[in-house]
């Protein structure tokens, strides 16, 4: 069979034919790539249950630690609010003020 002699659908068969044996040659390939990242991922270490349970317990405590921290930042923060209304409203209350300032201070001392 020469190349002159082919018709328009065996041109097309073909065609057919080059694209189908690619596209099993792909999934070969793809299917072996997997194999071989799956056969690397089990071969890693897994962490135990303990490891894992140990490690989120001290996320929590280090969590926990930090959210006990921002409520008393926070409170600070309410008392000076505090007192500036309370000498913005009244017009004295400086000792109020005086008194959240060096409160203000010890906590970032502190820090």
């Amino acid at each position: 069979m020469q190349i002159q002699t082919l018709t328009f659908e065996q041109l097309v068969v073909a065609i057919a034919v080059i694209l189908l044996l690619i596209d099993i040659y792909n999934k070969i390939m793809t299917a072996a790539k997997n194999a071989r990242e799956e056969k690397k991922r089990r071969s890693q270490p897994v962490n135990t249950l303990e490891d894992t349970v140990k490690d989120h317990t001290e996320k929590l405590k280090n969590d926990h630690e930090r959210l006990n921290e921002l409520e008393e930042s926070n409170r600070i923060i309410m008392r000076a609010l505090m007192a500036l209304l309370s000498h913005e409203i009244s017009g004295n209350s400086d000792d109020k003020l005086k008194a959240s300032l060096e409160e203000i201070q010890k906590h970032l001392i502190e820090k």
